[in-house]
Formats: C-alpha cells, structure tokens, sequence
C-alpha cells in the first residue's frame, strides 16, 4: 500500500509539471541560438532536435521534446537517488519536488540546450557509484567524456572524492579523463583577467531562487567540517568552489557548471530535515517561517519561468524581459501565412527563426522591424503583434526595401 502512495505521488507530481511545462513550451518560439543549432552544423544537440522533430514535426513540441524527456528520465533518477540519503520516502518526494521548482532545472527542460542532457547522465553516473554498479559507473565515466565538455568538472569532482576515500583506481581513472577531456576540449584562460564573482553569484542565485541559494551555501559550509562526507557535498563543494576561483579571473559559461549544482537537492533536503527533527516544537518557528519563504519563492520564479508572458502586462520596456529572444518568431509567421507568404527576406537572425515555421527566404518580400521613430513605407502592409501591453510592427514591403 505504502509502494502504490508512493507511485500515485510521484506520478501526480510528474503530472503536474509535465502539464506546466508543457504550458511554457506552448508561449515560447525558437531563438536565434537554437535556431543556428537546429539549421547548423552537425552535433549532438543537431541531431536531438531533429529527432523531436522527425516524431512530432517541426514545431515548438517536436524542437525542446528530447530535452523535455531527459528532464523527466532524470526526475525519476533523482528520486532514486535520495533514497539513498534521505531518511524518508516524504525527504525524498521532498527532494524530488525541490529539483523540479529549481528555476535551473526548469529551463534546462525547456530549453535547446546540453543541461538537460548533462543532468540525466550525471544523475545516472551518481546513481550507478552510490547503488555500487562498478561496471556501470566506469563504463558511464567514459561515455560521458565524449557527450560534452562540461563533464569535465564531474573528472575533477570524482578525482577529489577518490583522494577523500582514498579509492587508487577512482583516482588515476577520473584524473586521466580530466586530462583526456582537457585535450579534447581544451579550456579557455585567454582574454584580458577580469573578476565576474558577483556576477557568477548572481547567477547562482537566479538557478536556485535566493533562500535556496543562501541554504545551498550555508550547507556546504556546515558540511565542510563534519567527519563524513558524501559524494554529493563533493558535487556541491567543488563545483561552488572551482566556478567561484576562476569567476576572479574571467567570464565563465555557467551552463557548463550549473547542471551539476542541481542535482544537489537530496544532500539539501537531508541537513534541512535532520536539523529541523532534532528541535523541539516550540523551537521550529525560525526553520518553518524559512521554508514558508524559501517555497513561496521557489512557486514564484516557477510561475514566472513558465508563465513568463505575463511579464510584459508589467514591463515598461519589451527588450528588458529575460525571454524576450524567445517571443515573437512563431506568432510572426502564422500572420505571414494568414496573409498567403511563405518566402520573405528579412534581417538574418529572424530569417532562420522564421525559416524553422516554414517561412523560406525569398526576394519577393521584404521584412522589416518597424521601430517608433522609423518612416513607415507608403506600400507596406503592417502586422502587429500584442504580447501583454506591448505592441510589436512589422513593415513587408514588396521588393522595394533595402536592408
């Protein structure tokens, strides 16, 4: 009975943000980024989005349907990997809901990117050492050198830990990958030295919601002094660390770093609980009042994350939204075809976007952003587009405009 309420909620929590998710990939069109991914040169991220979109047809759904399935593939590994830290199956439906709310793990589910890939094999490379898979693990450790760079750090992760418990073959094994990985990858220190701490901390905060950011750091300093330590303090530790030392020096591509600070949220859920459990009632007012604020900012940065349209009922100023390369593409070519075009030239980083909605590059017409201080043609024909209580113009003008 225990096993099927624990299945129901992991499938209404699954649900619940399938459904969500689902909602945000409905509002949002293909940027420019992944645009020159899916039209670009062949790579693994190539080959995914085409895959979505061979089984589902080039759309929205088919484009971010390989990363949206990797999300969940590492939800369910997620879980089974709290089961190993927390003392509950609550702590670890717990730790499962906090992944999910994390805005980092949100947009890597959304997004043309490597995250949600890098999640789903890090969790299972963590899964397969922590359920004693030893041929599972190495065998993991090696594919995971040729996916993408980013593994680079797990090399560097592993390496520290093996020197904690003192493991020979763990050692020599993830410091010749680091080492591998450099060679192939190589690793960037060019560039005129520059700190980007505050910056890098900015970021971090913005992956993981403030509270959840301030206890992130607050347990890796708590755990830093005690006797025993887990795999995933290492995870959480080196990564903080190795990002934070080298922000003092140059701009650092955190997509490349964040992916493994998410996967932190059992070791999180665990300090928390522990700490909480061990107080006496009348002494748990401060840790529920942090956890009342820590989820009301987590639901928020989620609303916002997947309703993130909203945003332009608020802003003063469109460009000013965080998603902004996100919008406009998608509604932009449904009024092109309303209006019986399917070939426009138009300035190069919309002519891709447009290209992917089956808007082909053409001479016949020309598109052109109109701007408010910008001479309107006497032939062009205007669509405007309303996202909240913006108005975006478009000027086709037939053969006549130059760009």
């Amino acid at each position: 009975m225990e096993k099927r309420k624990q299945l129901l909620c992991i499938i209404g929590i699954l649900s619940f943000d399938l459904l969500a998710l689902l909602y945000g990939i409905s509002t949002l069109s293909i940027s420019s980024g992944e645009a020159a991914i899916y039209f670009g040169e062949k790579s693994l991220l190539y080959f995914l989005s085409h895959f979505g979109t061979l089984i589902f047809g080039q759309n929205d759904f088919g484009l971010r349907s390989p990363f949206l399935f990797f999300h969940f593939l590492s939800c369910i590994l997620l879980y089974i990997l709290a089961l190993k830290y927390t003392k509950t199956v609550g702590d670890s439906l717990l730790s499962l809901l906090l992944f999910l709310l994390l805005p980092g793990t949100v947009a890597s589910a959304l997004l043309v990117n490597e995250a949600s890939l890098v999640i789903f094999i890090a969790l299972c490379i963590l899964c397969a050492y922590e359920y004693e898979k030893k041929f599972l693990f190495y065998g993991l450790l090696i594919l995971s050198l040729f996916i993408d760079k980013s593994f680079n750090i797990l090399f560097l992760i592993f390496f520290f830990f093996a020197m904690y418990k003192k493991d020979f073959l763990l050692l020599t094994f993830s410091l010749f990958l680091f080492v591998a990985a450099l060679n192939i990858y190589g690793f960037y220190t060019g560039g005129r030295p520059r700190g980007y701490f505050l910056d890098t901390l900015g970021i971090f905060a913005a992956c993981f919601s403030p509270l959840v950011f301030f206890y992130f750091f607050y347990v890796l300093y708590r755990l830093a002094f005690q006797k025993e330590k887990t795999l995933l303090w290492f995870v959480m530790s080196v990564t903080f660390l190795f990002c934070s030392l080298l922000s003092l020096r140059q701009k650092l591509y955190l997509e490349d770093f964040l992916p493994f600070c998410v996967l932190c949220t059992p070791l999180l859920i665990k300090t928390l609980m522990q700490s909480y459990r061990v107080r006496l009632p009348q002494f748990r007012f401060g840790y529920k009042i942090f956890i009342q604020g820590a989820v009301i900012f987590l639901l928020v940065f989620y609303f916002l994350l997947v309703a993130n349209t909203l945003l332009y009922f608020v802003l003063s100023n469109p460009n000013r939204h965080f998603a902004s390369k996100y919008h406009f593409a998608k509604e932009l070519s449904q009024e092109l075809k309303l209006r019986g075009i399917t070939e426009i030239k138009t300035a190069p980083n919309l002519q891709k976007r447009l290209e992917f909605y089956g808007i082909k590059e053409g001479d016949a017409f020309f598109l052109q952003n109109l701007h408010s201080t910008q001479k309107q043609e006497a032939n062009a024909t205007i669509i405007t587009l309303t996202f909240g209580k913006h108005k975006s113009k478009y000027q086709i003008v037939k053969n006549e405009t130059s760009f």
